[in-house]
């Protein structure tokens, strides 16, 4: 690979330049929007610096390093990513995810999430901007959600939508008779 391998992704947002730079200062929620992480272990060492242990179900790798935030990058102590730099342009996140000095031979771990952790990362802005208002939205997001498995956030989503139709159809019911 030559020193400048990189993948990138840009998102439109609707949050203004300084929101985007709030949003991107919570570190651990950042990655938890991404779907194809599993959260083994997420532990502040130093004000910028954090251990974590993931398992990445893009390509079945588990990671575990440290890595510490300076500004909008992110170094990785170790591993074939270097570093991850986000970049606030208006109404836009730009995530590149570096792999200089990688060698041919790590291309099996490369991580392939970084379109779905994109769109996740759209689709959550989108959401947080329209229900933002509603506490118990708030709460739920970051007190529930955002500590779930991607498998059991998408379980719960299924739950949620089914209770919402037996709902309906129990109204429904009710009101003809």
């Amino acid at each position: 690979m030559s020193s400048e391998d990189k993948a990138w992704v840009r998102i439109a947002t609707p949050l203004s330049n300084k929101k985007l730079h709030e949003f991107c200062s919570d570190l651990e929620r950042l990655y938890r929007i991404n779907p194809l992480l599993e959260f083994i272990e997420w532990r502040q060492i130093d004000t910028n610096k954090y251990h974590i242990h993931l398992k990445n179900l893009s390509n079945n790798q588990e990671i575990k390093t440290t890595i510490s935030v300076d500004g909008l990058k992110i170094n990785y102590e170790s591993g074939i990513k270097t570093a991850t730099f986000l970049k606030i342009e208006d109404n836009a996140l730009i995530i590149t995810d570096d792999y200089s000095g990688s060698s041919e031979a790590d291309l099996a771990e490369v991580d392939k999430s970084l379109i779905p952790w994109g769109n996740a990362i759209y689709k959550y802005l989108q959401s947080w901007q329209r229900w933002k208002w509603f506490p118990l939205y708030r709460w739920y997001m970051r007190r529930v959600w955002q500590t779930m498995k991607p498998s059991a956030r998408r379980i719960a989503y299924m739950l949620i939508v089914i209770s919402g139709f037996e709902l309906l159809g129990i109204s429904m019911f009710l009101i003809m008779f």
